[in-house]
């Protein structure tokens, strides 16, 4: 039996594996797609579930389906295995219902441990309470979102919020550490502070132990816990891990948080980008003239920046967003190959693209270009544009001018 667990993280967002590099990120999940990213060598795979942009009966339906699928795979595993349901460091997301699915359906597990601290992106938890460059979440842009709003960064009172009273904030234990896992009964809800890298690896060796003791904690986390579960440091690509880039690329803007607007702003004062919107009353008649508009700019040798209307999706449902992101996607695909590289901004941007546009089943995940700022590949090359990079951009990731850096960046590598 192999020593190293497993650590099968559901990420619900294409863009939570934004701290480890060199491994599998599953975009369906057949019975055989599923035991064959099992059995790669990597000690972790990720399930890009997307389902932050799910109503919340969809998630738990397709969570279910997936976790009965899976169930029959791990207890057939050679090696020990855990589960984290990797979310938003903003807080934004379906918790604890993904947790309660996760737990019916794969447990038993232990305690559930709350570690949504991604310092890389100055997301921190001290005393139980989570902040954004020592702001706490509540006071943000974040909070108010319009799906997943919440009154206090506080996270056992988040916890008692976001369950509606069936995690009681009373009862939910605080831990400064990784010190006093150990002592977690079964069924425990513990939130954990964190404020550098070192704590989150800390944590994750902490976990690991425990699961070689027989306790087998179920990690509700963000993305930087990972790199101490798995042992994988997080570090930039080096220069020699770039893919080659033969021609131009193409940078796809569908995420509306205030941070894409400025990053949106700061990357069309480019005099070699030039930005094409793509508005709400389009429709797929309209779409070829798109293509069209992207195919000039190509031709005069700028980037092209298709973008989606700026404040009108505020008010879109979640499948309404997902035809938006699918319909944008649809423009940038009628582009005549070579096409050098994709930069999508927003998580259902990315993943629409990828997974309904580019038909992608399994990409390999090369690694990071800035922190937090994941490049991926297709396992298999697109029939069309071959091992065609995509650079997976959250929405709510850096400053206003990492964008702008991630263009040049690529646009360095041709």
């Amino acid at each position: 039996m192999a020593s190293t667990p497993k650590i099968i993280v559901f990420d619900d967002d294409p863009t939570g594996s934004q701290t480890v590099r060199g491994c599998p990120l599953l975009l369906e999940f057949s019975p055989s797609g599923l035991a064959a990213a099992l059995a790669d060598s990597s000690p972790l795979l990720f399930l890009l579930t997307n389902s932050r942009a799910l109503e919340t009966d969809e998630a738990r339906l397709q969570l279910t389906q997936l976790c009965r699928r899976l169930r029959p795979l791990l207890d057939q595993l050679d090696r020990p295995w855990m589960v984290v349901s990797r979310g938003d460091s903003t807080l934004r997301g379906h918790t604890p219902l993904e947790h309660d699915v996760i737990r019916a359906e794969l447990g038993p597990f232990h305690a559930s441990l709350l570690v949504p601290a991604f310092p890389q992106g100055g997301r921190t938890t001290c005393q139980g309470v989570h902040l954004l460059h020592g702001q706490p979440l509540h006071q943000t842009p974040f909070s108010q979102d319009r799906r997943f709003s919440y009154p206090s960064s506080d996270l056992p009172v988040w916890l008692e919020h976001n369950s509606a009273g069936a995690i009681a904030a009373a009862q939910v234990i605080r831990l400064s550490s990784a010190v006093g896992l150990e002592q977690l009964q079964a069924g425990d809800w513990a939130v954990l502070d964190a404020a550098e890298p070192q704590d989150l690896d800390a944590i994750g060796s902490a976990v690991i132990a425990e699961l070689a003791q027989g306790r087998r904690h179920l990690c509700q986390s963000a993305a930087s816990l990972l790199n101490g579960l798995s042992g994988i440091r997080s570090r930039l690509l080096g220069p020699a891990e770039l893919p080659s880039i033969q021609a131009g690329g193409v940078v796809l803007v569908g995420s509306h948080v205030p941070l894409t607007d400025q990053q949106l702003t700061a990357l069309l004062e480019e005099p070699q980008c030039t930005g094409v919107e793509f508005s709400l009353d389009s429709d797929a008649r309209d779409w070829p003239a798109l293509t069209a508009e992207l195919e000039v700019i190509r031709a005069q040798g700028r980037t092209p920046v298709l973008f989606s209307s700026r404040g009108e999706r505020s008010g879109l449902s979640p499948q309404q967003q997902r035809q938006l992101a699918s319909a944008m996607a649809q423009v940038v695909l009628g582009l005549e190959p070579p096409l050098g590289y994709v930069i999508a901004k927003g998580g259902t941007t990315s993943l629409t693209l990828l997974a309904e546009g580019l038909g992608f089943q399994q990409l390999r995940l090369l690694g990071q270009l800035q922190p937090g700022l994941s490049i991926v590949q297709p396992e298999q090359p697109h029939g069309r544009f071959g091992a065609l990079p995509v650079v997976t951009f959250p929405g709510n990731l850096g400053d206003q001018d990492s964008l702008r850096r991630c263009w040049q960046q690529l646009e360095q590598l041709r």
